[in-house]
């Protein structure tokens, strides 16, 4: 088995995976307010925008952090 290099994060793919929720979430209360007339999906929308956004920060950081800059 290959052993984990000392630099990677033990969540590396956290980011991808709320990236993916809060696009489903956003394509899932796009399409009900349609089916079923309800006016909660809004929260819906606040929830998976908020969700993907934490998620596209984290993968910039893991980008930025990955070039070796200086900050």
């Amino acid at each position: 088995m290959k052993e984990r290099e000392a630099n990677s994060a033990p969540l590396s793919g956290l980011p991808l995976v709320l990236i993916v929720l809060g696009a489903m979430a956003l394509i899932l209360a796009t399409t009900m307010p349609a089916v079923t007339g309800g006016h909660g999906w809004r929260w819906v929308t606040v929830g998976g925008s908020a969700v993907q956004f934490v998620g596209w920060v984290l993968l910039g950081r893991r980008i930025a952090g990955s070039k070796g800059g200086t900050r």
